[in-house]
């Protein structure tokens, strides 16, 4: 094989070229160190100290804590005229969305409270009545009965709730909060049936327990330092399908119950003792419910946000104030989980490490809100409408890419196949249509810096944002000088869809946020870095951008190492962007990135790609991910990220339960998007029949022009095999991978039907790699 350092070269004197390979050495050697510089914090900041510095002060080991929680609570219900008392503190205490999502889609009320026991999603039985199929209707919390043995009062049916937790894979312990107060020693009140699934401990014996919230004074509220309050939540709205008057009829007495519990929490507030820190928690999508006949709709309401909001002090010091709430588990100011009440509970009981065994954290306070309630309850209402616009449109904008990727398919198909006159101009239209839906994804996340959710017309505002964003794109990537190489659109549009991704992720993720292809806080899958959708549009988007940037080096009259030394770096840069805890946090990430990397910097080397030097790539790739868990595992417990949680779970044998849901998981979009599970495997032999070395002439063209696309294409579907496997999102990262991928080689595909280039040296000896 041609000496890789001489690849290129046209007679140049050995001696010369010698020199000038130990300068290149040095150019590259410079550039890591200078690489390394820039991307050390990434490896080694904590996400949470970057968001709010510590508190100057430090609280007792012991305070006193009350929390309320009222199922069903949302911010559009916190009205001046409807509960004046919560519209007041929304402007001037601490506010935030609080995500209820648990085992099922929509939470009923005994699964909020049991999540609060435990501090992982938990649920509620899941056919109460016994008719051997999944309940459609919520019930109310079980009244507990006094305990047999001794004092206190015990839950119904807890041992049959515990077994229900084993048939999940959320490692829920309800008892958990009470095992725990207990152990420490710390009296714990609980009012109302709901308070008591809460606190009652592993056997579901609760100590201190009164029947009904009607009647709370100072007394009460003093007699333990933890007391936990069932408000018995706000009535359902009518199910879908309802007539006007029935809907009507909801509203009211819906409209009716938020009153009166504004007044409950009125009276609660002034009794409440000095230096208590109060937490008011909508727990729930829905209290209990009627069963529904088998034709009539659920009368479980939709999955939403539901309202949070605490005054007093905060746990490890200061006060909550005018603030946004958070927690080190999202990350998101404005924004809590239902999972981070129990630590929070046990960090103001003074419990030591209070995150031990639960995936919440504690809540604090994460920078000023509006400081006016009108302002805050505005700006969560508008956050509570972005989910329930994701929920609601972001499948049929994927269905959209989709559908206008098959158009471009076709076109290409019919220009190429059948030879028809109009081929130019067919091939001008799908080379258009190909960047504008590659263009799309970004143009998506783009969209929330209009911050449109906060327009009276956000769907309006939302999809005019993101159509004029794709068109700009789009009209930048073809106009400019780089559209006369066939890489060079596409390139562009990689190019500026990867740097958007990244620095999103280094700066908090804000344009992900509720994004039709971002993070949604319904799904709760994860709140900042790279979930999985992301991930697969960052990293097809980056192998698209390396060899765009490694082809034109190589079109420049740079070696092959040189090339291959900047698709390496390019690498390394997402990798560790993807990964950095800070960043990305993407756990499956590195596992699937690295070998297609790989495979791409084997390719511009001009190397042969084997199975042992893949098997390599693997190794390194685990390794790294080895590393990232250990180092973000040294933290503490509240700053951790997925890495370093998995690392625990490593450590206390809970990894293998993590690696069978998240498997369990990705083979259940075999299931619920069946039609993704046979396309994409389709797709993969499609690709793999065309790209193959004797196959279509349309592709052999487009290798003439860019001798690294059959590369990237093999690395770009690795990296999709792979993300298929270390993410719970399973067909979907392979499908979006597609979704973004296929359309940017198309676009190179269309444009390299033209006149052939004749190779460089460089470039033939990359066609025709030597053993």
């Amino acid at each position: 094989m041609m000496d890789v350092e001489r690849a290129g070269s046209t007679g140049t004197h050995p001696g010369a070229e010698r020199h000038r390979v130990r300068a290149v050495r040095t150019r590259l050697a410079g550039l890591l160190v200078a690489l390394l510089a820039v991307l050390a914090p990434l490896l080694t900041a904590s996400p949470a100290a970057a968001e709010t510095p510590e508190p100057a002060t430090t609280s007792d080991p012991q305070q006193r804590v009350v929390l309320l929680g009222i199922p069903g609570l949302s911010w559009p219900d916190i009205t001046p005229e409807g509960m004046p008392t919560l519209y007041d503190m929304a402007g001037s205490e601490a506010a935030g969305s609080l995500t209820v999502r648990t085992v099922r889609t929509r939470t009923c009320v005994v699964d909020g409270w049991l999540t609060v026991s435990s501090g992982r999603r938990s649920t509620d039985l899941h056919d109460i009545d016994a008719d051997g199929g999944g309940d459609r209707f919520c019930r109310q919390p079980p009244e507990p009965t006094s305990a047999p043995d001794g004092p206190g009062v015990v839950v119904p049916g807890w041992e049959l709730l515990q077994q229900q937790q084993d048939d999940n894979s959320y490692n829920a312990e309800i008892g958990l909060l009470g095992d725990r107060l207990a152990e420490a020693g710390v009296c714990a009140t609980a009012v109302g049936p709901g308070a008591a699934m809460a606190l009652a401990d592993s056997t579901g014996r609760v100590a201190s327990y009164h029947q009904s919230s009607g009647d709370i004074g100072a007394g009460l509220l003093n007699q333990c330092p933890v007391t936990v309050i069932d408000l018995g939540g706000l009535s359902n709205p009518a199910p879908n399908g309802s007539d006007e008057l029935a809907d009507q009829a909801a509203l009211d007495a819906r409209a009716q119950t938020a009153a009166a519990i504004d007044q409950q929490v009125k009276r609660i507030i002034d009794q409440l003792p000095p230096d208590t820190a109060l937490m008011i928690a909508g727990l729930s999508d829905s209290v209990g419910t009627t069963i529904p006949l088998p034709d009539e709709p659920t009368p479980i309401p939709p999955a939403g946000l539901r309202a949070a909001l605490a005054l007093g002090p905060i746990a490890d010091g200061g006060t909550f104030g005018p603030n946004w709430l958070t927690s080190s588990s999202t990350l998101w100011p404005g924004l809590v989980q239902l999972t981070d009440i129990a630590p929070t509970l046990l960090a103001y009981a003074g419990v030591e490490d209070p995150a031990k065994d639960v995936v919440g954290r504690p809540w604090r306070a994460a920078g000023p809100h509006p400081g006016s309630s009108a302002g805050t309850v505005s700006e969560l209402i508008g956050v509570d409408r972005a989910s329930a616009i994701y929920r609601d449109q972001s499948g049929p904008f994927f269905q959209i890419l989709g559908g206008l990727l098959v158009v471009v398919c076709a076109a290409a198909l019919l220009a190429l196949l059948r030879g028809v006159s109009f081929r130019p101009a067919v091939l001008r239209v799908v080379q258009v249509v190909a960047v504008l839906v590659a263009a799309a994804p970004v143009a998506s996340y783009l969209a929330n810096i209009t911050r449109w959710w906060r327009y009276d017309q956000p769907n309006t505002v939302l999809w005019t944002s993101i159509v004029v964003s794709t068109l700009v794109l789009t009209i930048v990537a073809l106009a400019g000088p780089w559209r006369r190489r066939a890489y060079g659109p596409p390139g562009v549009v990689a190019g500026v869809t990867a740097t958007v991704l990244a620095v999103d992720v280094a700066s908090g993720s804000s344009l992900q946020q509720s994004s039709l292809l971002g993070l949604s806080p319904l799904v709760a899958g994860r709140f900042y870095g790279f979930g999985n959708i992301p991930f697969a549009i960052f990293v097809v988007a980056s192998l698209v951008a390396a060899a765009a940037l490694g082809q034109w080096l190589l079109d420049i009259g740079k070696s092959r190492r040189f090339a291959a030394g900047a698709v390496a770096a390019v690498g390394m840069i997402a990798v560790v962007i993807d990964g950095a805890p800070q960043a990305g946090a993407d756990v499956g990430g590195i596992l699937a990135a690295i070998p297609g990397f790989a495979v791409l910097v084997l390719g511009t080397l001009g190397a042969r790609i084997t199975i042992a030097k893949l098997a390599l790539a693997a190794l390194g790739a685990t390794a790294l991910f080895g590393l990232f868990a250990f180092l973000d595992w040294l933290r503490p417990p509240g700053s951790r990220t997925h890495f370093g949680s998995f690392f625990a779970d490593l450590l206390s044998g809970d990894a293998l339960t993590v690696i069978f849901r998240k498997a369990e998981a990705s083979l259940g979009t075999l299931e619920r998007w069946p039609i993704y599970g046979w396309l994409v495997p389709l797709a993969y032999l499609l690709i793999l029949w065309l790209i193959r070395p004797d196959g279509e002439n349309a592709v052999t063209r487009t290798v003439q022009h860019w001798s690294l696309f059959r590369y990237l294409v093999w690395a770009a579907l690795l990296t999709g095999a792979a993300g298929f496997a270390a993410n719970d999102s399973g067909i979907i990262v392979p499908a979006l991978l597609l979704t973004v991928g296929v359309p940017l080689g198309m676009a190179a595909v269309a444009a390299s039907q033209g006149p052939t280039p004749a190779p460089s040296p460089a470039e033939r000896e990359l066609l025709t790699p030597s053993p």
